[in-house]
């Protein structure tokens, strides 16, 4: 389904005010000092990147820890702690040469034990551990060199730990066998950690013994030569649309995200502010609890998936700032296919209500989740509970911060829909944009053999046209069991005052290589 005229001119104006300011920035020797304040929507739940998937942890996080293989600006696979790696000739053995004179945050030097400490902590309780499914060993026979060997050749295996959805962060190897959420905050990167006040505010300030790769040129994606100039960045959580913007207009806030369709309109005449709009930011959506009744019956997902108007939802809950269409890969990307599109936005109250009767639904309450911290989750879960409350179901919303909605997830008996926006799968491929919804992870709480099977197709087979029809395969499952339901694209504005030098936008902010003009 294509934007309506409206939708289309409003994402054209702002991408083009957008380009047009970031290239009047005047260009300035990077200045080194001062304390920059970025506005944050959303509560960090935790520091601990191997166990979060929420991008309020990343957008920290990112900041202080690093990886062994990351992405760089075009998310392609990129060294990052990690000098290179070579692939066996069978395909079972990668062998990384680890960067020496790497220092963590408190003065120890990073070596091969601490990312096998790492890759072990991770392949044990990492949210994302699938990503590891396939390792048969690790070893660090010296400071230098860190080896994994496979179970069977995975063409896909730097696509998948190189992937930022749930990082696999190092970290020193004393924390291996620190629970979820227990790690102390040390990581390699240029910044370090300050102090963390939940609900205010998270404090990180430059790392002098960070020693950048003199091998690599500037910013590129999570890698390349990182230059910390700053004295410190505070993330500060701004809940409020209108009152990130006005901190901008004032100066109290130099970085913001998430400036609402009609404000980024305004601000565009601003000579002192350069707004960033980012087309399919995320996929605006929700998971489906398959334990809890009523949504443990197919016929009870299903008459919510069609009785749902996905543009009404959508038009709220963005102020028209989106597009529709069902894939779960954007336009554009190599595995984009819109295979199941005979499920999504199928907007038909009257074969909802007959597949409620179907079901034989008796009226049970439907609980859905969401969260006051994103907007556009809170907006979207508003206008679903009427449609729902439309077709005859009786619906109950429960709202929380964003830290609270992601604790109240673990608990599959107090859910039945809860809202997300699965921002970083479809913009890094198709690997991490489905890994969630297979085993272990199972965010739909029961597994799917059907749907673990077809993804170890999608990682193992050993042609792209394989992997390919793979996905269209799995993209069809989620749609058609109802894993997960698809709203539509959220296109994402933030912005910047002009003082700021050398900030690019990208999926996680980053601030090294970054300047306040004095």
């Amino acid at each position: 389904m294509q934007m309506t005229r409206r939708k289309a001119l409003v994402g054209s104006a702002l991408i083009g005010a957008g380009a047009a300011l970031h290239r009047g920035a005047t260009a300035q020797a990077p200045r080194r000092g001062g304390d920059l304040v970025f506005g944050q929507e959303a509560t960090v739940p935790t520091l601990d990147m191997h166990f979060s998937s929420s991008i309020a942890t990343r957008n920290v996080a990112m900041n202080m820890f690093e990886m062994l293989v990351s992405r760089d600006e075009n998310n392609a696979p990129i060294a990052d702690l990690a000098e290179g790696w070579e692939e066996s000739a069978d395909g079972l053995t990668y062998t990384f040469r680890v960067r020496q004179g790497v220092k963590f945050h408190n003065g120890q030097d990073m070596t091969a034990r601490d990312v096998l400490a790492s890759w072990q902590r991770y392949a044990r309780m990492g949210l994302q551990r699938r990503s590891l499914g396939e390792v048969a060993g690790m070893e660090a026979p010296d400071a230098a060199t860190f080896v994994v060997k496979l179970k069977q050749r995975q063409p896909t295996f730097i696509d998948q730990i190189s992937s930022f959805a749930v990082p696999i962060s190092i970290h020193p190897a004393d924390q291996r066998d620190r629970d979820g959420g227990r790690t102390d905050p040390i990581g390699t990167g240029p910044f370090q950690f300050v102090e963390f006040v939940p609900d205010s505010h998270v404090l990180i300030r430059r790392f002098d013994g960070y020693v950048p790769n003199q091998a690599a040129p500037g910013t590129n994606g999570f890698a390349g030569r990182k230059v910390a100039h700053l004295d410190t960045v505070r993330f500060r959580l701004v809940r409020e649309p209108g009152a990130r913007v006005a901190g901008l207009e004032t100066g109290e806030l130099h970085v913001v995200e998430d400036v609402p369709t009609k404000a980024a309109e305004r601000l565009r005449t601003n000579r002192d502010i350069r707004l960033l709009p980012m087309k399919h930011w995320w996929l605006q959506g929700a998971w489906m609890n398959h334990q809890r009744p009523p949504t443990n019956t197919l016929a009870v997902r299903r008459a919510i998936q069609v009785g749902l108007d996905m543009e009404a939802i959508m038009e709220i809950a963005t102020d028209g700032a989106y597009d529709l269409q069902p894939g779960l890969q954007y336009p554009g990307n190599p595995y984009y296919t819109d295979a199941g599109k005979q499920y999504f936005n199928a907007n038909d109250p009257a074969r909802a209500r007959a597949l409620l009767r179907e079901a034989n639904y008796q009226g049970q309450e439907l609980v859905i989740v969401t969260n006051n911290s994103f907007t556009s989750m809170y907006n979207a879960a508003v206008v679903m509970t009427e449609q729902l409350r439309a077709i005859g179901m009786r619906v109950r919303m429960d709202v929380f911060d964003w830290a609270t909605a992601v604790a109240r997830r673990q608990d599959a008996a107090s859910w039945n829909v809860w809202f997300t926006g699965q921002g970083t799968g479809p913009a890094v491929g198709p690997f991490t944009a489905t890994i969630e919804v297979v085993s272990p992870s199972n965010l739909q709480v029961v597994p799917d053999p059907t749907l673990d099977a077809i993804y170890a197709d999608l990682v193992n087979k050993p042609t792209e046209a394989e992997r390919k029809q793979a996905f269209g395969r799995f993209q069809e499952r989620v749609y058609e069991q109802v894993h997960f339901l698809k709203f539509g694209d959220l296109t994402k504005v933030q912005a910047a005052r002009t003082t700021v030098q050398g900030f690019v936008p990208y999926r996680i902010p980053r601030f090294w290589n970054v300047s306040l003009a004095g």
